[in-house]
């Protein structure tokens, strides 16, 4: 999180918006939750979990999408076999949503 999604005030690190005192902690308990599973993500990688790596980069996306997110997600879906995923969200076309995959 950049600016307070309320007043766009740059963000200061603190649990509520220094201008407009928005209280940004579940903001910023799902940031720490998308930075948990893009570990989680990273640790499967390094076993060899490739599905397990695709499920945590899948919900680390989905909770706090950035550029670094989408690349770990397009890699996770590549290693993991979905190379059709792994183009779409790499090119920027797939929406990503925490519901499971059929």
């Amino acid at each position: 999180m950049q600016r307070c999604p309320t007043c766009k005030a740059p963000y200061k690190g603190k649990p509520h918006c220094h201008r407009c005192g928005t209280d940004l902690e579940r903001l910023i308990a799902i940031r720490d939750q998308a930075e948990q599973h893009r570990q989680e993500s990273i640790t499967a990688y390094t076993a060899n979990d490739f599905d397990q790596m695709y499920h945590h980069a899948r919900r680390a996306c989905a909770l706090y999408r950035t550029r670094s997110s989408e690349r770990l997600l397009a890699c996770a879906a590549l290693l993991s076999g979905k190379h059709e995923k792994a183009l779409a969200v790499w090119a920027g076309t797939e929406r990503i949503n925490c519901e499971n995959e059929g």
